[in-house]
C-alpha cells in the first residue's frame, strides 16, 4: 500500500467541500476541514443532536426512489461498482472520516493531534497524482493520528462505497443473484450487456470477476484488470455485500496468487486480484438434499448419444484442447467424421471473451458469456458463409477435468440456418433461439406485408394528388365558362335555377365586312385572325373582372354586374369597348389592312340560366339582350353606340366619346 507523502493538490482535488485557505489559516490541515464541513472547530456537543435531527429529516425528504429491475438497471448498478465516478470517490472518502470523527471529541489531545495532522504530514509535490494514492495517503494519515490500523480505515472505506451504490439502488442489486458466490459472478453477463448495448467490445483489459467454491466450502474471488478504487476498496465491498443482501457475517482475506498475473507485469503489478472469504460458522447452514435423492454417479445414467441430441450445439475439451465430445448441431456444422480426433483450434475460434484458446484462461472466465466461431476446411467465399457463432457458457466438470460449452447458434433467419446446413429440426424446442427464429420469419412477414402496404399508399396518395389536380382542373374550366357560383354548383351536381338580375351592362360586337374578309381567304387564316384578336379581348376582360357570356363566329359578347355585384358594371364595360378599339386596330386581316369594330352597349334587367347538358351554356334572355345587339347592328365602323340608360349610369365618368 502507498506510503508517500500528500500534497496540497491531493486535498484540493477533494472538490467544493474544501474551501481555499487563507494566509493566516496556512497553518491548518485541510484534511480537519474536511472532517468539520468546512468549519475551524470541531462541532459542539450541543451542535451533534441539532446535526443528526437534520441528517434525520434530510433523509426523510429524500426518499430512496424505487427503480425497475431490468437489464438495464442492472447493467447500470454494476456499472457504477465497477467503474465509479470521482464524485461517488470524493462521497465515500467523506462518510469514512465523518465516521472516525467522533472517536477524537472529548480527548483534547486527540482533537490536537487531528488538527495539527499537517505538522506530522510533510505536503510535497509529487507527479504521481493517481487518485487511489490520495485516497490511500489520506486515509494513512488519519490512521496515524487516531491510532487505528491502515486496514481498518481500508476495509470501513470499501463499506461506505458499497453504501453509497446499495442506498441507490437496492431493489436491482438484490435482483443480480441468490448467493454470494452468484452475486459476483453474475457481473461479466451484465458488463458485457452494456459494452453490447453501446457497440462496444470487450478487450483484453476488460474487468472481469471469478467466484469459485473451495472444497473446504470458502469462496475465492478473483477480480481481473481491476479499477484501482475498486480493487482498493474490494475487501470492505465485499464484507458489505454479504451483510446487507445475504445476511451474512464473513472474513475476506486478499491473498497473492502469481499463477493469475498477467505475463510480462512485476509481482507488485499484477492484473488480478485475489480474496479469500470464509464465513463463519454460526453463518453456516447446511444444505440438506430432498428425500430420496441418490449422490451415486450409477443412478443417474445418459447415454452419449442422448445427451449430444438433447443439446446439439454443446461440446467437450481436456487440458490439452482436444474435443472429447460434441453435440449433433455442430458435427453436422462441421461435417467432420464421428471417429476423428479434433482439436479445439482446428475447429473453433473464441470470439469473445478476448483471450487464448488455452484450458487455464477458460477457467479463470466461467463466468462470462462465451461466443465461439466454427472453421471450415474449405477457404472458398461459398464456404465463409456457413460458418456459424454460437453463444454460451464455458462450465467446468471436476469429475473429469474437463470444460462443457453449452450453446445456441447466433441466428435469427430461416435462411441463415438453412444456408449453414441446419434446419429447424436440428434447434432443439427447449432453445429459446427455435422461437426467435420463428418470431423473425412472422416479423420479416409482417415487415414485407408492411412494405407492400406503404408501396400501396404511396401509389394511392400519388393518385390521389393526381385526382386532386384533374378536379382542379375541371373546376376552373368550368368557372371559365360560367360565373364561379354556377360553376360550383354543377361541379356538385346541384341544378342550377334561373335567375333574374336586375342591372346588367352587356355589350356586343362584330367585325365590319367580316363576310367579305372570309370571301377573301382560307378558313385557317381565318381562324388565326379571330383567335388573335379574342385573346387580346379575353386577357381584357380578366384585367377588368368582365364576364364573357360567348362568341359566335365575328361576334364578341360580354357582360358587367353578372357574375358578381357592382355599383361601376357600366363604367367597366365603357372601358371594355374603349380597350376593343384600341386592340382591334393592332390585329390585321390577311389582306394587311387592321379589323373595324362596331359596339353597341346597353343597360338593363336580364334572366339568366344555364341551357342544355353537353356542352351547356350560360345564356342571357329578354328585351334588354335584344336591345344590346340592336345597339351594335346600329351602330358605325369604329364606334361605339351607348343607349340612353347606359349613358346615365355612366355619365358621372369622362371615358366615353359620344358621338
Amino acid at each position: 500500500m502507498s506510503r508517500r507523502k500528500i500534497s496540497s493538490e491531493s486535498f484540493s482535488s477533494l472538490g467544493s467541500d474544501c474551501p481555499e485557505t487563507s494566509p493566516e489559516e496556512e497553518g491548518e490541515c485541510p484534511l480537519s476541514r474536511l472532517c468539520w464541513n468546512g468549519s475551524r472547530s470541531p462541532p459542539g456537543p450541543t451542535d451533534i443532536p441539532f446535526a443528526a435531527a437534520a441528517a434525520a429529516s434530510s433523509g426523510a425528504r429524500r426518499a430512496p426512489r424505487r427503480r425497475r429491475v431490468n437489464l438495464d438497471s442492472l447493467g447500470e448498478s454494476i456499472r457504477r461498482l465497477t467503474a465509479p465516478a470521482p464524485q461517488t470517490i470524493r462521497q465515500t472518502l467523506q462518510k469514512t472520516l465523518q465516521h472516525f470523527e467522533h472517536q477524537v471529541i472529548g480527548y483534547r489531545d486527540a482533537e490536537k493531534n487531528f488538527h495539527n495532522i499537517s505538522n506530522r504530514c510533510s505536503y510535497t509535490d509529487c507527479s504521481g497524482n493517481e487518485e487511489t494514492e490520495d485516497v490511500s495517503g489520506i486515509l494513512q494519515c488519519t490512521a496515524n493520528v487516531l491510532g487505528l490500523k491502515f486496514e481498518e480505515m481500508q476495509e470501513k472505506f470499501g463499506e461506505e462505497f458499497f453504501n453509497i451504490c446499495f442506498d441507490e439502488n437496492e431493489r436491482v442489486l438484490r435482483a443480480v443473484g441468490g448467493t454470494l458466490q452468484d452475486f459476483f459472478n453474475g457481473f461479466d453477463a451484465l458488463l458485457e450487456h452494456i459494452r453490447t448495448s453501446f457497440g462496444r467490445q470487450a478487450t483484453l483489459e476488460s474487468p472481469s470477476f471469478l467466484c469459485k467454491e473451495l472444497p473446504e466450502g470458502n469462496l475465492m474471488l478473483h477480480y481481473f484488470h481491476p479499477h484501482q478504487i475498486v480493487g482498493f476498496a474490494m475487501t470492505g465491498m465485499i464484507k458489505a455485500a454479504a451483510k446487507k443482501i445475504y445476511r451474512l457475517e464473513v472474513e475476506v482475506e486478499q491473498v497473492t496468487n502469481d499463477k493469475l498475473c498477467s505475463e510480462g507485469t512485476n509481482p507488485g503489478n499484477c492484473s488480478c486480484l485475489t480474496f479469500l472469504i470464509k464465513e463463519h460458522e454460526n453463518a453456516n447452514t447446511t444444505k440438506a438434499l430432498p428425500a430420496g435423492t441418490s449422490q451415486s454417479p450409477l443412478d443417474l445414467r445418459i447415454s452419449i448419444s442422448t445427451f449430444c441430441r438433447a443439446f446439439p450445439f454443446h461440446l467437450m475439451f481436456d487440458p490439452n484442447m482436444l474435443v472429447l465430445q460434441l453435440g449433433e448441431g455442430l458435427r453436422k456444422q462441421l461435417r467432420c467424421d464421428t471417429h476423428k480426433t479434433l482439436k479445439f483450434h482446428d475447429c473453433f475460434d473464441i470470439v469473445s471473451p478476448k483471450i487464448s484458446a488455452t484450458f487455464e484462461r477458460v477457467l479463470l472466465r466461467l463466468s462470462t458469456p462465451f461466443v465461439i466461431r466454427t472453421k471450415l476446411e474449405d477457404s472458398d467465399s461459398e464456404s465463409k458463409d456457413k460458418v456459424m457463432e454460437i453463444k454460451g457458457q464455458m462450465i467446468h466438470v471436476p469429475e473429469s477435468n474437463s470444460i462443457l460449452f453449452l450453446g445456441s447458434p447466433c441466428v435469427d433467419k430461416l435462411d441463415e440456418l438453412m444456408g449453414r446446413g441446419l434446419h429447424l429440426s436440428d434447434i432443439p424446442i427447449h432453445d429459446a433461439t427455435r422461437d426467435v427464429i420463428l418470431v423473425g420469419e412472422q416479423a420479416k412477414a409482417q415487415d414485407g406485408l408492411k412494405k407492400r402496404m406503404d408501396k400501396l399508399k404511396a401509389t394511392l396518395e400519388c393518385t390521389h394528388q393526381a385526382l386532386e389536380e384533374e378536379k382542379k382542373k375541371t373546376v376552373d374550366l368550368l368557372i371559365s365558362i360560367f360565373p364561379e357560383e354556377v360553376a360550383q354548383q354543377l361541379w356538385q351536381g346541384q341544378q342550377v335555377q334561373a335567375r333574374k338580375f336586375d342591372d346588367v351592362t352587356m355589350l356586343f360586337s362584330d367585325i365590319v365586312g367580316f363576310t367579305a374578309i372570309c370571301a377573301q381567304c382560307t378558313p385557317m387564316q381565318v381562324i388565326s385572325m379571330l383567335n388573335e384578336l379574342y385573346t387580346r379581348f379575353d386577357h381584357q376582360c380578366g384585367f377588368l373582372d368582365i364576364y364573357k357570356v360567348e362568341t359566335i363566329g365575328d361576334a364578341y359578347c360580354v357582360a358587367a354586374g353578372l357574375h358578381k355585384k357592382s355599383l361601376s358594371h357600366a363604367k367597366a364595360i365603357a372601358l371594355m369597348a374603349l380597350k376593343m378599339m384600341e386592340l382591334s386596330e393592332e390585329v390585321l386581316t390577311p389582306d394587311g389592312s387592321p379589323i373595324k369594330m362596331r359596339i353597341g352597349i346597353h343597360s338593363g334587367s336580364v334572366l339568366a340560366g344555364v341551357v342544355g347538358v353537353r356542352m351547356p351554356r350560360y345564356c342571357l334572355f329578354g328585351n334588354n339582350v335584344t336591345l344590346a345587339s340592336k345597339f351594335e347592328s346600329g351602330s358605325h365602323p369604329r364606334r361605339i353606340n351607348v343607349s340612353p340608360t347606359t349613358y346615365q349610369r355612366s355619365q358621372s365618368s369622362s371615358v366615353l366619346y359620344l358621338k
